[in-house]
């Protein structure tokens, strides 16, 4: 169908083992209902960073993306390894009715959250997840992939603020 549709030679769609295709990995039934033709040229071409690019911000918006709430923030809690409280992306709680942990840095969200436990060989990191956490994770069901998009995320925010601080400084 999509082969149709699209104008897509079949022999020239490369996807993962899964099936997944396009720059955003996205599954056929995504495709349809999620792809944008952001360049206009009357086809879906997810290998089109354009396209693909708005593909991926239609499904999060679609998804309940909320533009300007945070993602995720770091918190602190005694010990090296957390098992007080259920963690995943599916329970959430109110943060002010958490013993046990605290926020590293004010981070402005007043919903609820989710528990995210990052295991590493030391220590667990625990993060709070806000909505737009599990809105990622709608895309792809890993914590850990959800919060490797996050902080790549963090990183370029930070990056381009150098590169405009430094270009209003010359």
């Amino acid at each position: 169908h999509l082969t149709h549709t699209q104008k897509i030679n079949p022999k020239n769609v490369y996807g993962s083992y899964a099936g997944a295709i396009g720059l955003g990995q996205f599954m056929p039934s995504n495709y349809e209902a999620y792809g944008v033709d952001y360049d206009a040229d009357g086809y879906i071409r997810l290998q089109e960073p354009g396209d693909a690019i708005a593909s991926v911000a239609n499904y999060l918006k679609q998804n309940r993306w909320r533009r300007g709430e945070p993602v995720a923030t770091r918190v602190k809690y005694e010990g090296m390894r957390f098992s007080a409280y259920k963690t995943g992306y599916k329970k959430t709680y109110d943060p002010k009715k958490l013993k046990g942990i605290e926020l590293r840095d004010e981070w402005g969200y007043k919903g609820k959250v989710r528990l995210i436990k990052l295991n590493s060989k030391k220590y667990d990191e625990l993060w709070f997840g806000a909505k737009n956490f599990f809105v990622i994770t709608r895309y792809n069901h890993s914590a850990y992939y959800a919060m490797s998009v996050h902080q790549l995320a963090q990183k370029i925010k930070s990056k381009l603020a150098e590169e405009v601080d430094t270009h209003d400084e010359n």
